[in-house]
Parts: structure tokens; sequence; C-alpha cells
């Protein structure tokens, strides 16, 4: 016997001594059984395996044992029995394998064998999608949330042998269930891998376990049972017993009829869409074979199958084939392998979306709702992230997000699971009790709702023997449950509570009936029923709340008895003497009376008991008077009182009475509206009003409707003047932006605006365009949904007012453009509000027919998609409401294609480019964009990075003012901004031509950018600007250009309308610095944008030019005579220095005014090699100690004078930081102060304190210095202050006050060790020397400007924002951003500034050779991450110039083969600081943040304590570490408190954390996590005194 063959036989014995057979008790059995030379020779026979083993052969192989165990075979055979006994195990009550309990051992010991022989052949041979399966292995499920689960289907599947079963099938029963189950779970598995290898949230396990389960209860089926409709049945309860709810939740709802439920899973989707594709066939002799289907061919065989198909139920089917075939798009879009070639494809190609076809941007907006919906789908299903939603909605105090929560559990509570929706319910029961009526409303509507909808399984058939499957019961429960819990509320509730909750069962009551099955609604309402049946027994509460309710109960759902039961309900509360219970027992009854004949039985008692009730009330009186008049009564009485009576002044003071009960309000609502429509005018105006204000200020929500609803009826019985001045009235409580008296309003004002003359309606669109721009989020909430509300009647307006076409659709999109603005919003929960309205009032509205939403669509299709791309947010809450936004529109689409077929958009045939840099963007270009748009063109603004010498706004700023301005504006386009076009440049501009193929491009210039530009002059060439089609705009007065144009192309000139003329950016400027209304410069909401966000204050539009500087070094190696004479040296020893520096050969350096020669001070020096120190320090043991001390050379100070005066203590630190630099390039590593004169000044003494020198023991004047390797510190605080305060005295002594301290703090980092101080204007002033010397231009600016070839570009902080002289300077904007732990740092595109890889293209764009030019290069962190970016975009790199460059930072460029060159070369740096990033609110680096602090001010953080841990603290200890950050929090304070002084006296107002852009270039607020806010009205001193109170606390 091989060894492979008694493998076998130890692993069968293994299994069955396992299970514990009768048959085999013990293991020593089960080997006496097979010891048996016939088995192991069968068994050989069957190796190797080399096709697929049959089923019948390996129960030959069994006969011998089976025939033992079971003398007596079953009757039909043991194939057949086999298989029946499988069906047995799994489904106990079936009736299968009635042998069962005789044969079953030998069905398990066959079984067994044929488990275990089958995995051999799956290890054998390869796989086949038709008979295999290829379950997740541990360590893929262990990964899944469903993992436990699912480990209880694998323990099933092979317990119970299902695969067993299935192979058995295929032999001994006609169909192929196990081809189609394996080949469902082949395409679903194929899928879900690859959507999880694109990112797509997925449950592996989820999806195996209920593909591969999805069909088992076809086995539980039994004869005569209609299989394809009683198979879920089966496979649910198999499925439960066995504990796998998740998996059941998914595998019994896989009819392609479950897809008509609104929203499902990603794992529900795959399920039905494999099972979609894998069907049944017949071949040409009649067998069944199983086919996997493409999509497409898929539903056309399934068409053909169905049964009774007419146009309702083909309809049906093609709308959800059509979800299948978007959720296939979507698929392919991510490069899933839907074809099942076995290779994963290429994902589709990302394209913006302003650059897509009509036909792509539509299928682009349907992925994107398949994408939303998935995720959201996925957070529900999960349960883990379910819990969060509702702890979520829980906890928050806004009831704009508690909405949001409430739309979603709205949208795509259907497929949660019973557990998930009885968390809602009893989430929802809880905001019964919420202050705001619409919560309370929404709520009450929702738990009807879904105890409805309960169950899914409610859609599916069921078995005749399980007609008491308990689960059928679980609404009905829930619904007695609820109902006794809202009309008895917890007698811990306050009585407002109870009021609140028995209010909402009227509308649990009315969802319920709207939304249940007809076969149900019986069951549910004998319910509520049972609660009417002992008036007497209950309480005036308890019958108000079911008084309120009967009345909307529809007749049809009750029956004679029933309504008799409900009038003697209310007959018995009518006769009491309470105002509300009578007058909710008459509206019950007038409702009755409605709905039945005069001549009905009940008629009679119902009038009988109306007249019996006293007439004390007017609203009673109204009532009584309306049903008596239904039942045919004399009410001349009544109506004498109603209508020959001025009961007006008494309504009003009802009506406006807080005890009044809202339902007598209500009914006063209803007499005053018959007042008006009864012809009773004399009121009209003030009623009218009187409506308008419960509208406004009314307690209750049904008074509020009703109000609206009378005051929009009684409008058109107004006079013009009349109804302009009610509708403006009404608007004015909207204008107030207070919550609780807008809330209501949008909905009667949008209809009530209608009913104005189009004049009045279009300054009331004007009116609500001015509203968009508020800084009030409820004041912009109401105008978005008034405006939807426009929108949803307009088509109304036609029948009402007689004006032009072109009028009445100009305002029409007019109005659905300020809609779309709301979707532009730089604010989230304005984008959120406008998200709810244009889905939900737009798009899923019942207001508009399907002819008007398609005329909407048509419009702004391709808005909706770009602005749901351009904001897209990761805030949990917008996800939600883009998700439901985006669904009402696919849905609409859905239909509308069912319906109408497939959309058909015009493709624009002109294309219009108008670049700029728009800063801001002004009506001025938006008049020129709207002239050219009205030619016929589609209009693309490129707002781009070509104008170097202007100081712009951020990219994405600047971007997101034109997105906000023109988002309204349909046919208008923001071109992508990772698209550089730059006019000067030919290959751009073919680029552009190809980006529309078959369309004509237009370039829009400026006639002065045409006369002027240098592209222009420049010589044509293919594809260069001359070539292009051009639309000219000149300004008023301007002669339109004559003569040769240099321009080859067509020319549509065109003129500045003069209003226009007057705006610029200057003004705009201007005007904001002063705080001024800019509204009739640019949009209203721009306005708002730019005052929110700080933008344009003290705002200079140039670029500062660096200059060449006023002060310059010379070295002196031989000093003259007539140079020695000139220095400054105003003491006694000045002789004695003289003819020192002469007699021991020093060497000068002089600091002197650039091009005067004047010179303000000198530095006198020798570097000596260890071998010439006793020469120069004519002591053994001092020229021994700095030997010893250096090993290697030395620098010997001998002098240091300077001018007296301001700046004498400058330009001695000047002098000795450039000798010090200079000295560390010529690799001097000891430094040694030893003045000639033998004398040193306090002055001096300090700042060689400051550099880190310490005098030596025993000597006079010996100073020491180790510069092995030096801390650098680059003094650059003044770079970062704004002008005019970086020149302002006082600012400039605090800055060089805490410049002092800081050295003085930074010297005890390492005692003894130099600390070199460099200033950042020196290194700007050398950088201009070497960029204008490689770039062959002068370094002064020439006129005319003659630039070089070459352009610059910093990539640092060094230069940013500055403009070398003759050379264009490009700024790319990078920043090293932390996460929020400090623990990681990348490199990224500073805030606002277009990606790093756009701003690498840009360059390109400008075809120059590149010069980098940055601050330092010593770990190479910025260039490390550019280098392959630039190389990558085809970048020339000339030079890489640095202010500093490190021994290490020069190995790196080495191994770049990179050219560099510096200012300053010190080969080795053990420590660098930049000054400013030591100062909290004026530099710093930025950490990685959703949102900004302060608006204009990014988190930030500085490496000193309290803030982080300083780098250094391990090595140099944590006193060293306080006192540097101490020192480092005072100096910024007193620097801060400077400022804000300063800053008051300048502008006369203080300067606080919003207005301090307008002080520091580039302020940061120290990131203090999320939790934490700043005050932008407080000032940075407030909060600098309050972390160095902090870090003294922590450290005393």
């Amino acid at each position: 016997m091989s060894k492979l063959v008694r493998q076998i036989n130890h692993d069968i014995v293994e299994a069955l001594a396992a299970r514990k057979l009768e048959g085999f008790p013990n293991r020593r059995a089960v080997q006496d059984m097979l010891r048996n030379p016939a088995w192991e020779a069968g068994l050989e026979a069957l190796f190797p395996i080399q096709e697929r083993l049959s089923c019948a052969r390996v129960l030959e192989l069994c006969a011998p044992i089976l025939e033992k165990l079971c003398p007596e075979p079953p009757e039909k055979g043991w194939g057949p029995f086999c298989y029946q006994y499988v069906c047995r195990v799994m489904f106990p009550e079936g009736g299968f394998a009635p042998e069962g309990e005789r044969c079953g051992g030998g069905a398990v010991f066959y079984l067994t064998v044929l488990q275990l022989l089958l995995d051999r052949e799956r290890e054998a041979l390869p796989f086949d999608p038709m008979l295999d399966f290829q379950f997740l292995t541990k360590e893929e499920y262990e990964r899944c949330d469903k993992a436990r689960e699912y480990r209880r289907f694998l323990t099933a599947w092979r317990q119970e042998f299902l695969y067993e079963l299935m192979r058995l099938g295929l032999e001994y029963t006609p169909f192929k269930t196990l081809s189609h189950i394996s080949g469902v779970h082949y395409i679903a598995m194929t899928a879900a891998r690859g959507l999880a290898e694109a990112g797509v949230e997925v449950d592996l396990a989820l999806i195996s376990g209920a593909a591969a389960a999805h069909d088992v209860g076809k086995f539980g089926c039994r004869p005569g049972e209609r299989v394809p409709y009683l198979h879920y049945y089966y496979t649910d309860q198999w499925l439960l017993e066995r504990k796998m709810e998740d998996i059941s939740h998914i595998a019994s709802n896989h009819s392609t009829w479950d897809l008509e439920l609104e929203s499902l899973s990603v794992e529900s989707l795959l399920l039905i869409y494999a099972d979609f594709r894998s069907k049944s066939e017949r071949d040409k002799d009649g067998n069944e074979i199983v086919v996997l289907y493409p999509l497409d061919e898929s539903f056309q065989v399934i068409l053909s199958k169905l049964d009774n198909v007419d146009r309702k139920k083909r309809r049906r089917y093609e709308f959800v084939y059509g979800k299948l075939h978007d959720f296939e798009d979507y698929m392919r879009s991510l490069g899933v392998d839907a074809d099942l070639t076995g290779e994963r494809q290429a994902p589709a190609p990302r394209k913006d979306p302003a650059l897509m076809g009509p036909e792509e941007t539509l299928e682009g907006l349907i992925l994107l709702s398949v994408e939303h919906n998935l995720k959201l789908m996925h957070m529900l299903s999960n349960e883990r992230k379910f819990g969060n939603i509702i702890e979520g909605a829980r906890s928050t105090k806004s009831w704009q997000q508690l909405r949001a929560y409430l739309n979603v559990f709205e949208e795509y509570f259907t497929y949660l699971s019973a557990r998930q929706k009885a968390q809602a319910l009893n989430f929802l029961y809880e905001l019964l009790m919420h202050r705001e009526g619409d919560i309370r409303r929404q709520a009450g509507a929702l738990i009807g709702q879904i105890i409805a909808r309960f169950h899914l399984v409610y859609r599916k058939e069921i078995p005749n023997h399980a007609q008491n499957d308990p689960a059928e019961e679980v609404p009905f429960t829930l619904w007695s449950q609820y109902l006794d819990m809202i009309i008895f509320p917890d007698h811990k509730t306050t009585p407002q509570q109870r009021s609140h909750i028995s209010y909402t069962l009227k509308l649990v009551v009315e969802s319920m009936l709207h939304h249940a099955r007809p076969g149900d609604i019986p069951r549910f309402l004998d319910a509520l029923l049972a609660y009417y049946d002992e008036p007497e027994r209950t309480s005036p509460d308890t019958a108000f709340t079911l008084l309120d309710a009967a009345r909307y109960l529809p007749p049809k759902h009750y029956d004679e008895a029933t309504r008799d039961k409900l009038v003697d309900f209310a007959a018995h509360f009518a006769a009491l003497d309470d105002l509300r219970l009578v007058t909710a027992a008459l509206q019950f009854l007038r409702e009755t009376v409605r709905n039945i004949p005069r001549s009905h039985p009940q008629m009679a008692r119902i009038a009988q008991l109306v007249e019996e009730i006293p007439s004390r009330q007017l609203t009673t009186v109204f009532l009584k008077c309306r049903i008596l008049r239904r039942a045919g009564r004399d009410v001349s009485a009544l109506e004498e009182t109603l209508y020959h009576n001025d009961i007006t002044s008494e309504v009003f003071l009802d009506n406006l009475k807080t005890a009044t009960p809202w339902v007598v309000k209500v009914a006063g609502v209803e007499l005053l509206r018959d007042q008006v429509e009864r012809g009773l005018d004399a009121h009209v105006l003030h009623i009218a009003t009187h409506f308008s204000n419960l509208v406004k200020v009314s307690e209750r929500v049904v008074v509020r409707h009703t109000a609206g609803s009378a005051l929009v009826h009684t409008l058109s019985l107004l006079r013009r003047e009349q109804r302009n001045e009610v509708v403006v009235e009404l608007g004015k409580g909207l204008e107030m932006g207070q919550y609780e008296i807008s809330k209501y309003i949008p909905q009667y004002l949008g209809e009530a605006a209608l009913y104005l003359h189009p004049s009045e309606l279009d300054e009331q669109v004007l009116w609500l365009k001015g509203l968009l721009g508020s800084p009030n989020d409820s004041a912009v909430a109401g105008a978005l949904n008034t405006i939807a509300v426009l929108l949803q009647h307009y088509p109304s307006y036609q029948q009402r007012f007689s004006e032009k076409p072109e009028a009445y659709e100009a305002r029409r999109q007019e109005l659905l453009g300020l809609l779309l603005q709301g979707l532009a919003h730089y604010r989230e929960t304005v984008r959120q509000e406008a998200l709810l309205v244009s889905g939900k009032l737009l798009f899923e509205s019942p207001i508009l027919d399907m002819g008007e939403k398609a005329r909407l669509f048509a419009l702004c299709y391709r808005k909706l998609f770009y602005l749901s791309q351009e904001s897209a947010s990761r805030d949990g809450l917008t996800l939600f409401y883009r998700a439901s936004a985006l669904a009402h529109i696919n849905r609409f689409i859905a239909i509308r294609r069912l319906d109408r077929g497939p959309f058909t958009f015009e493709k624009p045939k002109r294309i219009a480019f108008f670049p700029g840099t728009f800063d801001p963007f002004t009506l001025s270009h938006k008049g020129i964009v709207h002239a050219i748009r009205d030619l016929g063109f589609e209009v693309y603004l490129a707002v781009d990075e070509f104008s170097w010498s202007k100081k712009a706004q951020p990219h994405l700023i600047r971007r997101q003012i034109v997105n906000l301005s023109v988002a309204g504006d349909f046919h208008v386009h923001l071109f992508p901004g990772d698209i550089p076009v730059n006019i000067a440049n030919p290959a751009d501009l073919k680029r552009l031509t190809d980006l529309f193929p078959g369309q004509e491009v237009y370039i829009v210039a400026g006639s002065d950018v045409v006369a002027n530009a240098s592209s222009y002059k420049a010589e044509p060439q293919p594809y260069s600007i001359h070539q292009m089609n051009h639309v000219i705009f000149r300004r008023a007065g301007e002669a339109e250009l004559t003569g040769r144009l240099p321009i080859n192309g067509r020319v549509i000139q065109l003129q500045l309308p003069p209003h226009l003329e007057d705006i610029s950016s200057t003004r705009i400027r201007e005007n904001v610095d002063l705080n001024r209304d800019i509204s009739n410069f640019i949009d209203p909401v721009i306005q708002d944008f730019i005052y929110q966000n700080g933008l344009y204050l003290r705002d200079s539009q140039d670029k500062p030019m660096l200059n060449a500087g006023e002060l310059e070094f010379q070295w002196a190696d031989a000093p003259s005579a007539e140079l020695l004479s000139a220095l400054e040296i105003h003491n006694k020893h000045s002789e004695l220095v003289r003819k020192s520096i002469v007699d021991q050969k020093d060497r000068v350096l002089v600091l002197a005014k650039t091009g005067s020669g004047h010179r303000l001070g000198h530095i006198s020096y020798r570097m000596l090699s260890t071998a010439q120190l006793f020469a120069s320090i004519p002591d053994q043991e001092l020229a021994n100690h700095v030997r010893l001390r250096s090993g290697g050379d030395v620098l010997l100070i001998t002098s240091l004078y300077a001018e007296h005066g301001e700046q004498h203590g400058y330009y001695f630190q000047l002098l000795l930081s450039e000798l010090l630099a200079h000295a560390l390039e010529r690799e001097c590593v000891y430094g040694v102060f030893r003045p000639h004169s033998g004398a040193l000044t306090p002055e001096l003494e300090d700042l060689l304190v400051r550099q880190g020198f310490t005098p030596h023991p025993g000597q006079e004047v010996f100073w020491e210095v180790d510069m092995h390797a030096p801390t650098v510190l680059i003094q650059n605080l003044e770079t970062a202050i704004q002008e005019p305060l970086c020149r302002n005295r006082r600012v400039l002594s605090a800055i060089r006050r805490g410049h002092e301290r800081l050295q003085r703090a930074l010297t005890g980092l390492y005692p003894g060790s130099l600390v070199l101080t460099l200033s950042a204007n020196t290194i700007h002033h050398k950088l201009l020397t070497k960029i204008t010397a490689l770039n062959n231009v002068p370094e002064e600016p020439t006129e005319p400007r003659t630039l070089g070839e070459n352009m610059c570009v910093p990539f640092g902080k060094l230069l940013r924002g500055k403009m070398v002289p003759n050379t264009v300077t490009k700024t790319l904007h990078t920043d090293k951003v932390f996460s929020p732990d400090l623990k990681e740092s990348t490199l990224e595109a500073f805030p606002y500034y277009a990606p790093i890889p756009s701003q690498v293209r840009t360059l390109k764009s400008f075809n120059r050779p590149v010069i980098l030019v940055d601050d330092l290069m010593h770990p190479g962190f910025r260039l490390k991450r550019l280098g392959p970016v630039l190389r990558q975009e085809g970048v020339s790199v000339l030079m890489v110039l640095v202010g500093i460059l490190s021994g290490y930072g020069k190995d790196l460029m080495t191994s770049w083969n990179q050219p560099v060159d510096c200012v300053y070369f010190l080969p080795r740096i053990r420590q660098w600081f930049v000054e400013a990033t030591l100062y909290p609110f004026v530099g710093g680096n930025t950490v990685r943040r959703r949102q900004s602090p302060v608006p204009g001010l990014l988190p930030g953080i500085n490496h000193i304590l309290p803030y982080a841990k300083p780098l250094f603290q391990d090595e140099c200890g944590q006193e060293t570490a306080l006192n540097l950050s101490r020192t480092c929090l005072e100096s910024a304070l007193d620097l801060m408190q400077v400022l804000e002084q300063e800053y008051r006296i300048l502008y006369g107002r203080n300067l606080t954390l919003s207005r301090l852009p307008e002080a520091v270039i580039l302020p940061l607020c120290p990131d203090k996590g999320m939790c934490l806010r700043y005050d932008p009205n407080l000032s940075a001193s407030v909060y600098l005194e309050n972390d160095l109170e902090q870090l003294l606390r922590q450290n005393p």
C-alpha cells in the first residue's frame, strides 16, 4: 500500500472516529473495517487523480463496507439515498430519507470517504469555477467583521456535507445546482476581491458565505413546492438555525426583485449581480447546463424566461437591470475583472468633470451615487459603525445634524437588520420628546414606516406549513409596544414631553398606513382601535391624542361598526366642558360627515349630538356650522354669528394667546380663511398679515402649517401692493436668521412670492441672492429652501402672469443657479443644506412633473457632478447629505431613462478659454463671461499661475472664489487646475486644442494683452498664440483694434459695459482695508468669504523685489596702509591695533556701505595650523591647551570694531558671523578671541557670550569656542513681519531683544560650542548675486525689463513671495507637514496651493531651465521628495542654490548628480534653528488637521515646550529644553505685545487673531487638537501668556 493511500486511510479513520457513529464506536473499529485488501486496492486505483471523480465510482469502492454496515440497502440505492440523507440532516422537518434511521450510518461513512477524496481531487486538478469553491483562508477571514459567522459556515459546510450533496446532485438529479452556486460564488468573489483591492469596504467573509449558501434552500423544498419562490425561505431557516444571521440577511434576499429596494449593501449587490449572471440553459439534448453570461446577455435570457411579461413587469425588470448595470460600470471603473479574464483590469483613467462630455458626465454622476451608496450602506450594515451613528445622532446638539441622521435612516433603513431596526426605533422614540417640532414629526413618521416595513421576508413566499413563523409577528408586537408608549407615555416624563409624544400618534399611524402591505393594515389598525373601546375610562389627555389620530384614519380601512365606535368615542368627549376635547371631537366628526352621504344612518346621529354642543366659542360655532350644513340642517343662526358680525379681532386675540389649545388655533385659522372665501374682504390684508405672523411665531408646527397654507390661498384675493407688502414682511422673518422664527417660512414664502408681479418677483430673487451672502447659516438655509420651493411651484407662474418666454426662462435659470451656488459654498453647513434641498425638494419632489425635472436636470447636471466632486468633504455628515442627494438624483435618472429612453444632450461647438489670475474674480470678469457665453460659447475659466510678478492669493483660494462666483452660471466651467496652459508655450496650446476634439477653441484676452504681451510679439510658429481663434474684450472708450492683428485665427471683439469699468482689484483691496461693503464689485457670497477669511487685508498686488542690499563685505588678506588708516577704531588703542595688524600679518574683513566705500567696521584675524599656535600665542601652556582642544586649524580673532551708533551691535554681529562662517568653510575647528588691545568692552563680551565663547580661566582677555560642530541659527524674524511693521523701530527693537535672548539660551545646549548666527537678509543679498550671475542679468532692475533665460524657483521658506530682478521668479509652494502625533512628516503643497505635481507642471509650461533655491541643504528633506516629481515632469534643473550647505548635504547632491552652490558651506552642523519657527503665532511647521483653528491661520507646531518635546531634549537635558522654551515664549510674547501696540496706533483697531495676517506674513496657531478652539477676537499675546503660564506650572 502506497504512502498516499496509507495517509488517506488514516484521514478516513480520524474523520469517522471524530463523528462517533454507531457502527464505529472507536478508532480501532474503523481500522478493522478498512483492513481489507479489496478496499486498499480500490483506493489505490483512484490515484493519481487525473480527472473529476464520480460519486458512483466512490460508491463502488465503498459498496462492500456499506453492505456490512447495512445489509438491507436503501430502496432507491445508496446514491439517491445519500443525497436525500444530507437534505434530511439540513432540514430535519422536511420528511427526507425515511430510511435514515436504518441506513444513516452507511450514508455518513460514504459521505466521509467522498469528502476526503474530493479534497484530494481539489488538490490535484486545476480550479474549475463551475465545480469548485475558493473559500477564504483563515488569515483572510479573520480580518473580516463577520469572521465568527464565516467560521460557523465553514464548519457546517463540512459537517453537513454540503459540497458532497451538490456533487451527488450532479449525478443523481437532472439539476446543475452545484454549477450554479459555484459559478455565483466565483463571480461574486472575483468582483469582491477586485473591489477590496480598489479600496472599497467589502466584507469578504460575508459575501463568500452568502454566495455559497444562497441557494441551499433549494435542498429544503419538499415535493410539489415551488422551488424558485420558496427556496429563499429555506435558505433563511438553515442559516438562522446555525446562528448566521448576517449571512442569512444577504443570502436569503438575493432575488432580482430585491433590487427594487432603494439601497443595498455592496455584499447584497454582489450576490444579486452574480446570481443574475449565472443562469441555467438546456443543451441540444435537453439537458440542463449552467452558463456564466455577461450581464447584458443574461438580462435577455432572463427576460425570455419570465412568466406573463406585460409592460409593467418588463419595466420593473428593466429598472432592476439598470441598477445592476450601474453597479457593474462602477466596478469596471475601479478595474474589477467583470469579464472574468483572471487578470486585474486597469482602472478607468481619472478625467476632470469639466472636460467630460455629456454622456461621461451623466455616467460619472451615476457612479458617484453608487459609490456614496456603498459607503453609507457599509457604515449602516456594520454593527459597530451603525452603533456609532446612533450615538452620534443621540449626542448631537444641532437640529440640522440630527435631521441629517434622520434623513439617512429614512433613505436607507429598509435593508437594516432586525436588530438595527430595533435600535433605530428606540432612538426615534427618544426623539419624540425633542424640542424641535420638525424633528418630532420626522421621527414619528419614521417609526410608522420602519414598523410597517420591518421584514424583508414579507416580500418572499412562505410555505404552507410555516404560517406561524415567529419572525412575522415581530412588527405587530413592536406596533403594540410603541402604540402603548405613545398613547401612555412614561409617568417620569414632564407634561410637555408627554404632550410632544402623544401628538405624534397621528403621524405614526398615517405613516404606517402609507407604507404597510394592504394585508397587514387590518392587524395594525385592530391594535389601535382597541384603545377606543372604553371612552369613560380614558383620561382627557389620552382622549385628545386618540381623537386627533382618529381624524386621520382613512374610512376605506374600517367598517361601519368601527365608525360607530369612533363616533361614540367622540360623542362622549364632545359632551364635556373642555374646549380642547370638544374641538378635537368636532374635527373628527367633521371629517366623518365628509365621507358619508347625507342619507347615511350615522349622519342624523352626528347632527343631533353636534346640535347639543353649546356654542360659546367662535371656533365651535364654525365647526358646528360646517358639520350641520353637510348634514342638511338649518344653520342660519350659526351663519348669523359667523358672517354678520365682525369676529376677526376676537379670533386674532385667541390665536395669539399662549393658553389657547393648538387645536382651537387651527380651527381659528380655518375660520378666518372661511371668512375670506365668503367674500368678507374688509379685513383681508389684516388676516393675511395675521397668517404671516402665525407662520413665524406660533408655538405649534401644525398651526404654522395651517396658517401658511391659508396665507397662500388668501394672497390671490389681495391687491398687487398688498401682496408685495405681505411677502416682504414674511421675508423679514427669514432675514433675521433666527431658526425659531424662520424654519417654516420658506415653504410658504416660496409659494407666496409666485403671486407677485414679475418686477416684484425679480426684486425677491435679487433679495434672496443677497441673503445667500449672509454670514448667518440659518438665513442662508432659509434662502436655499425658499428658492427650492419657488422652483417647485414655478410652472404655475406662467398661468398667473403674462410675460415673454425668455424672461420666464431666465428667471428659472437664475433661481436654479442660486441653488447651485449653495453647493459651492465655502461653509460646510450651507453645502449640506443645498445638497438636501437639491435632492429632496427638486429631484424627489412630488410637485414637479418628470418633464420639468428633466428640464432642470439638463441645465444643471454638469454643475451637479462638478460641484459634488469639487467640494467633496470627508466630513461624516456631509457624506450623509451627499449620499442622500445623489440617491434622489440617481432615482430620477433611472426612472427618466426607463420611461423616456436615454438622455440627449447637445455638445457645444465653440469653446472660450479665459485664462487669468482672477485675484479676485470680480463682477467685471463675470460680465465678460456672460457676454461670451451669450454668444453661444462654453466658457472655461483657467485660474493660472503665470503672472509671476504679482503677489496673488493662493491658487486654491482664488479658484474657490471663481467657483463660488460662477457656480450658478450655466455653460461656464472651471478649467482643470492640474493642466497648466501658458499662452506663450505652443505645446500647451496644442494640448488645449486636443482636449476639445471637433470643437472650435477661442482664447479670451484683453486688448491690452494682445497689444503688449511678448507672446504676441514673438515669431509665429505652429500652435503658437498667433494661430488661435480669439475673443478680444476692450474697455469702454477704447477703440476697436484695427490694422493687421498678430492673429491668424478668427477674431471676435467685445466691449466691456461702462458700469463694470470702475471695478478693479485695487479698489477692492482699498475697501477691504476700510471694512466697507464691496458687493458692487463682487458677488455677495464672495464678499462674505473674503471678510470671513481675512483675505486682501493690507495686501499689496506686487511682489517685493529683492535688492542688492546696503552693506557689503570686503576681504583683505594683506591690508594696505590706506585701508588700515581708514578703519573705524575710536579709542586709545587705535595705533596699537593698526600696528599689530601689520606686524603680525593679520587679515581683515571690512563691512562697508555698498557703492559708497564708507567703512562701518572691521574684524582682524588669522587662521593658524597647530604648528603656528605658539608663534601667535606666546604662552606654552595656553598654546598647548588650544592645540589639545582643537585638533585642527584655529581661528584667532585679534580685533573687532564698528562705527558707533544705533547699528553698532548689529555690525558687530554681521562681522563676527561672516568671519566664523568663512573660517568653518576653511575647516577651522576652534576659535580664539585675543585682542591686540588687551581690552574688552561689555558690549563685545556680551556678543562673544552669545556666540558660545567662554573665557579661559586665569587669562585676562582670552576667549575660546569649539567650532567642530556648531549650532546654526538663521536670523529671519524681520522677514516674517508684514510691511510697514517690519520697519517699525519698536518692532525691530523687540526682535533684537528676542534674538539676543535666544542666542544666550542656545549656548546652553552645548556649552563651549559655537552658536553661529546667520542673517537671512545677508543670505538673500548673496543669493541675489549668485542667481543674477547664473542668469547673466544685472542685479538692479532694468527699464525696459530684460529677462534672463533661466527662472528662479524658491521651493522652501527662503525668498518665498519675493522676486529676483530681471529673472522670472516662481515659488514652488511646499510645506513640511506633521501628523497630529508628530511621528511622521511629509512634503505637501502649502495649504491652499495646487498639489505639487500641478505646480511642477506649471513650471514646465514656462519652458525655461530652473534654478532651485532654498535656505538649507542638510537632510535634503524637500529635494528628496521633489526630485522625482521634477524629473517625471521633465523640468530641467540648472542649479540648486542654497543659503547653507552642510557636508552631508553636499554628499547628497553629489550622489544625485545634481549641481549645487551655496552662500555658506558648513562641513559639520550639530543642530540648526530657524528663528521664526521658534516663535508661536509667527512661524513653525504645519500640522495636518481637517480645518484651521481660525480663518486665515493654519494649525502649526513649534518644537518647544509646552507644545511638543524639543528634538534636542534627550541629548541636552530637560532643564536646557525648558530654558530655551521659556526664552522663546517670552520673546514671542514681547514681540507680539509690541506688534499689537504699534498696529493699534497705525490702524486704530486691535490686532486680534482674525487680523494677525495683517501683521505676520504666514502666521500659525499652535495646534491644541480638535477639541479646543481659539477665539478669533482675542489677541495672540493672551494665548502666549496662557502658554507661558502652563509651561511654568508644569516645570516650577
